[in-house]
C-alpha cells in the first residue's frame, strides 16, 4: 500500500485549516468531529488520538484547543492537512503543507473545477504544487475521510458509522451521510469511509486498491458518477475483487441524448452501458438503488459466497414465504427440492402439519428451537446452497429468544453456508438488529434478503468462473484481419463514412464472417438476372449511400418468387424511398438469397471514454423496440462472449422455442470475438452492425451489416 494513502486513514497527527469558532462552519465541524468522534458528541475519549491542531489566521483557541496562525507554527511536521478555506488561499496552505513535510491533504473547500475553466486551472495548479512535494490530494470539494476502527472522522459529516468490515467509497460526500446514518440504525459497521469529491489527485482505482489491500476490508461500496482514468480504474478493480466483492452503484444513467448515434448499437449504447460493461467484465455487481446498495455490500462483507443457487426458505408464515418464492424466480435463483432425507430428518423435529416443501414452514407458533434444528439440518443438506431465514411476530413468537437460536445454529461446526434473515416489522429494534450484530444481515422485507441472497450467489458464480475453450468456426471464412483493416483504410481515404453492403460485406467476410449468397446490380432487369443465379426465394434490398436504416424507408422486399416480383420489388424501392426521403441517390440493388430463422445483432459502438464496446442481442427491425441487447468492452474474451449471451432475455428464442432452430452458443461467442479483434485492428470504424445474423439449422449466417468509419470520438471522462 502507498505511504502517503496510509495516511489519510492513520495519521499520527491531523490539521484543520481553516478551524472555526462559529458552531455552523465547516472548519468547526472538521475539527469537532476529530476532537469527539461526532458532532454531538461530548467524550473526548470517543475522537481521535493522535495530535490536532487547529490552524486559522486569527489565533486565539477553538473548543479548547490553541489555534496556530499558520502551519509553519506547529514547529513539527503533520501527517493529514484538512484545508476548508476560500478557494484562492488554498495553493498557498498547500506549498506550506509541502515544505512543512505533509504527504497527504483533503480539501473541503468548493470552488474549483466545478466552477469551470477558471476553477479548473485553480485545481490544476494545487495539484502541480502538491505533487512538486510528493504529496497526495483528496477533493476538492468532498467531505472527507473516515476510519472508524481509530475513531478517525475526518470530515464534516454529523455522525460517525460503527467500525465494521465495508469500505464505502463515493464521489458524492451526502451519499456517505446517508449510508452512515442507516448504518448506525441497522447496526452494521464501515472499515472506512471516502467522500473523492472532484478526485484532482486520488482516483477511485487508488482507494480501491487500498481498500483491497485493508485487512479490515472484507466488501467495497462504490458509487460514481464519471470515472477520469476508466482503463486504471478497470484493471486495478479486476484485481482487487478477486479477493475483495465491489458493489457499484452509477449516478446518471438516463441522460437524454447520451450520443448521436446512426447505428442501432450507437443508440441502444445510451449514457451507462459502458460502465455496465466494465462492471461485469470485472465482476463488480452493479446494484440499481441504494437499498441493494447496501444490502448486497452488507451481504457480501458478512457471509460466504453460495457454491451455486439452490435456496431453502425457512419461515413461520406462509405469505412472506411465498413471496420470498416469488422473489427467487426473479432474481435467477432456485428453491431447491429437498432429499428423502432431509425431509425425514426435518420431519423429526417440526410438527406433522409443516409444508414438507420448500419454503419449510415451521408454523406460526415456532418456537425458537425449531428454528435452530430446522437450520441445522439444512446447513447440513448438500442439495442447499444458502438460506433465506424469515420470522413475522405472532402471539406466541419469541423473538429475541429466537435471534439467539438462529446466531446459535450458525455458529455450529460445518455451517458455511450463506445466511440471510428477514425480521418482518422489526426493523431499527434491538431485535431487529442483532443478527447484524452477529454478522448474519438482516433485512425488514423477505424481497431485500432474497435480493442479498441473489448478490451471493452471483459473487460465488464468478469466482467458480473459468475461460471458456475455443471452438471451431468451420462454416466460417478464416479471418483475414490485415486485409479487413486494409479495406476500411481504403473507404475513409475515399471519404466514404457509411459505407455500402458490398463493401461492409467485404469487410466482415475478411474478417471471418459467412454471409448468405448474394450479388449487386444497377437496375430492374440486372436484378432479375442475378436472382435467378442465386434460386429463389431472394430478397432485395437498396443501396444508397445517402439512406442509413433500409427498412425504415421501404428500402427492403423479402419473399420474392420470380422475376417479375424482383421487377416489382425495384419499382416499390425507388417509389419508397422518393417518398420517404426525396433526393437520396439509389446507386442500385442488392439480391440476397433469403435465409430464415431467428435474427440476432452483433455491434460496436465507441464510447468516449471507455473505447470500443460489443454488444449483442435479439435483432432484426425490432432491435430498438426490444433492446434485449448486452454490452461488453474491448478486447473481450469468449468467456465475456458468453456471458453476454447469456444476459438476453429471450433465451427460449434462442433455445428453440416453438422448432425454431437452436443457437450453437459456442459459435455466435466466437463471431463476437471475431469482430472485437476487428475492431482494435482498425480503430477507424468508429460503428457497426451486423443485424440480422440468422439462426439456421446450418449455423449462423449473416445477412446485412453497416460498417461507419471515421474518426474515432476523443476521449472524455
Amino acid at each position: 500500500m502507498s505511504d502517503a494513502l496510509d495516511l489519510f486513514f492513520a495519521p499520527r497527527s491531523v490539521a484543520v485549516v481553516g478551524a472555526s469558532s462559529r458552531p455552523e462552519a465547516v472548519g468547526h465541524a472538521l475539527l469537532k468531529n476529530l476532537l469527539y468522534g461526532e458532532m454531538h458528541g461530548e467524550d473526548r475519549g470517543q475522537g481521535f488520538q493522535g495530535d490536532i491542531h487547529a490552524v486559522n489566521h486569527k489565533g486565539g483557541e477553538i473548543l479548547g484547543q490553541p489555534v496556530k496562525k499558520s502551519l509553519g507554527e506547529i514547529g513539527a511536521p503533520v501527517d493529514l492537512v484538512m484545508i476548508a478555506i476560500p478557494p484562492k488561499y488554498v495553493k498557498s496552505v498547500i506549498q506550506e503543507a509541502g515544505e512543512l513535510g505533509t504527504k497527504a491533504v483533503i480539501v473541503i473547500s468548493a470552488g474549483f473545477a466545478e466552477m469551470g475553466d477558471d476553477g479548473k486551472a485553480l485545481q490544476d495548479e494545487i495539484v502541480s504544487v502538491a505533487r512538486d512535494f510528493g504529496m497526495r490530494i483528496i477533493g476538492p470539494n468532498c467531505l472527507g475521510v473516515m476510519r472508524p476502527d481509530t475513531q478517525l472522522n475526518a470530515s464534516f459529516g454529523a455522525g460517525a458509522p460503527p467500525p465494521g468490515s465495508i469500505g464505502l467509497l463515493s464521489q458524492s460526500g451526502a451519499l456517505v451521510t446517508g449510508m452512515i446514518s442507516y448504518a448506525q440504525r441497522e447496526k452494521f459497521g464501515l472499515s472506512a469511509t471516502v467522500s473523492l469529491g472532484a478526485k484532482s489527485d486520488v482516483d477511485d482505482q487508488d482507494i480501491i486498491r487500498w481498500l483491497g489491500g485493508d485487512p479490515q476490508t472484507k466488501a467495497i461500496a462504490l458509487y460514481v458518477e464519471a470515472l477520469h482514468e476508466p482503463e486504471a480504474f478497470l484493471e486495478v478493480a479486476r484485481e482487487v475483487n478477486a479477493s475483495t466483492p465491489i458493489v457499484a452503484i452509477k449516478g446518471g444513467t438516463t441522460a437524454a441524448g447520451a450520443k448521436a448515434a446512426s447505428s442501432h448499437t450507437g443508440s441502444l449504447a445510451g449514457a451507462s452501458a459502458a460502465y455496465t460493461a466494465a462492471f461485469a467484465q470485472a465482476g463488480i455487481l452493479q446494484a440499481h438503488n441504494l437499498g441493494d446498495f447496501a444490502g448486497w455490500a452488507r451481504a457480501l462483507a458478512t457471509q460466504p459466497p453460495a457454491r451455486g443457487k439452490r435456496i431453502a426458505i425457512v419461515t413461520n408464515a406462509g405469505g412472506p414465504g411465498v413471496l420470498a418464492a416469488d422473489a427467487c424466480a426473479r432474481h435467477g435463483l432456485e428453491l431447491a427440492e429437498l432429499s428423502d432425507a432431509t425431509m425425514k430428518a426435518l420431519d423429526e423435529v417440526l410438527p406433522s402439519v409443516w409444508s414438507r416443501n420448500n419454503p419449510v414452514d415451521v408454523i406460526g407458533d415456532a418456537t425458537p428451537e425449531r428454528y435452530r434444528d430446522s437450520l441445522a439440518i439444512l446447513g447440513q443438506a448438500e442439495e442447499v446452497d444458502g438460506v433465506v431465514l424469515i420470522m413475522t411476530v405472532q402471539a406466541m413468537t419469541a423473538p429475541q429468544e429466537t435471534a439467539n437460536a438462529i446466531a446459535e445454529a450458525v455458529k455450529a461446526d460445518g455451517w458455511d453456508k450463506p445466511l440471510i434473515g428477514s425480521f418482518i416489522g422489526l426493523i431499527g429494534t434491538d431485535v431487529g438488529s442483532y443478527l447484524d450484530a452477529h454478522g448474519i444481515p438482516e433485512f425488514n422485507m423477505p424481497e431485500q434478503a432474497v435480493s442479498a441472497m441473489g448478490a451471493l450467489v452471483r459473487r460465488g458464480a464468478w469466482l467458480r468462473r473459468s475461460e471458456a475453450p475455443e471452438a471451431g468456426l468451420e462454416r466460417h471464412p478464416e479471418p483475414d484481419l490485415d486485409r479487413a483493416a486494409a479495406l476500411v483504410k481504403k473507404a475513409k481515404d475515399a471519404g466514404i463514412a457509411n459505407t455500402d453492403l458490398a463493401l461492409a460485406r467485404e469487410i466482415l467476410e475478411a474478417a471471418g464472417v459467412r454471409y448468405n449468397r448474394s450479388a449487386t446490380a444497377k437496375d430492374a432487369e440486372g436484378a432479375v438476372k442475378e436472382a435467378e443465379g442465386i434460386g429463389y426465394p431472394v430478397v432485395v434490398k437498396l443501396i444508397s449511400n445517402d439512406v442509413i436504416h433500409k427498412s425504415d424507408v421501404g428500402g427492403v422486399v423479402l419473399d420474392l418468387v420470380d422475376g417479375d416480383a424482383v421487377r416489382a420489388a425495384c419499382a416499390s424501392i425507388r417509389e419508397n424511398v422518393e417518398k420517404h426521403q426525396p433526393g437520396a441517390k439509389i446507386d442500385g440493388f442488392t439480391i440476397e438469397e433469403q435465409v430464415k430463422g431467428t435474427e440476432v445483432i452483433v455491434g460496436m459502438s465507441r464510447d468516449p471514454g471507455f473505447g470500443p464496446m460489443m454488444m449483442v442481442g435479439m435483432g432484426g427491425i425490432f432491435v430498438e423496440v426490444y433492446k434485449d441487447v448486452a454490452f461488453r468492452l474491448v478486447p473481450m474474451s469468449r468467456r465475456d462472449a458468453l456471458d453476454m449471451i447469456d444476459e438476453i432475455r429471450a433465451q427460449p428464442l434462442l433455445d428453440g422455442a416453438r422448432n425454431r432452430p437452436v443457437l450453437d452458443r459456442d459459435e455466435l461467442a466466437g463471431l463476437v470475438v471475431r469482430i472485437s479483434n476487428l475492431v482494435e485492428a482498425s480503430p477507424d470504424i468508429t460503428e457497426l452492425d451486423l443485424n440480422p445474423l440468422v439462426i439456421t439449422e446450418r449455423g449462423l449466417v449473416a445477412i446485412d451489416a453497416r460498417v461507419i468509419v471515421g474518426e474515432p470520438p476523443a476521449a472524455q471522462h
